[in-house]
């Protein structure tokens, strides 16, 4: 297991690393035992954790060696900006900040993923950066895993840096860049896409809750 997914991502990492409270969060938030689309679902941190809480999950990814390490879901390799599976759901799940990807067009192209797949009356769950984030070089652990950002430039609403994770003795660095959104930036975003914001999940605005215009 050395391989990473097309985004840098190491696949070792993602095997070991734990869900840190997501899949309660989106739990509590749906109805229960309602099915749900998770676009950039990895190795199924949050994944396995769903289905033991009742929920049948289809996991999109574009990592078929991630894939590979999910288990009890329904798999499919694909971008998620160009995902067609010509099924709706009651939830669409997109965590992982793909919601503060740098590139306007593509950040557009995930919030349209979700869009075209939730059905009229159902419920988009997505996750950032919080309200009040702040770059920390500080050190934490997490399931065995310790992880910190390593270095950072942080110039207007654009960030990027080097995270840095230690697994089993073995030193990972991913590299990523990310745009801080305002809640107005994220709000136009939705609405461009024929969506719109429901609800704060969390008291520091990490997850939001959005769905179709007209529900």
């Amino acid at each position: 297991m050395n391989g990473v997914a097309p985004d840098g991502s190491p696949v070792a990492l993602y095997a070991r690393l734990p869900a840190l409270g997501e899949p309660e969060l989106i739990h509590e938030a749906i109805p229960e035992g309602a099915e749900i689309l998770e676009l950039g679902a990895g190795a199924g941190r949050v994944t396995h954790p769903l289905l033991a809480l009742g929920h049948a999950v289809v996991a999109v990814d574009n990592s078929e060696e991630m894939l590979e390490l999910i288990e009890g879901a329904e798999t499919v390799l694909a971008d998620i900006a160009t995902l067609e599976l010509g099924r709706r759901f009651p939830v669409v799940v997109l965590a992982s900040n793909f919601v503060n990807h740098p590139d306007d067009a593509e950040r557009r192209a995930f919030l349209a993923a979700c869009a075209r797949h939730v059905l009229p009356d159902g419920h988009v769950l997505l996750q950032g950066f919080p309200r009040d984030w702040a770059p920390s070089t500080e050190w934490s652990e997490h399931g065995g895993v310790r992880l910190r950002l390593r270095s950072f430039t942080l110039e207007g609403s654009r960030v990027a840096g080097e995270m840095e994770y230690v697994v089993d003795g073995r030193r990972l660095v991913h590299q990523f860049e990310s745009r801080l959104l305002s809640s107005a930036e994220l709000d136009a975003d939705l609405r461009a896409v024929g969506l719109h914001r429901v609800r704060e999940l969390d008291d520091r605005g990490s997850w939001i809750e959005a769905a179709p215009r007209g529900s």
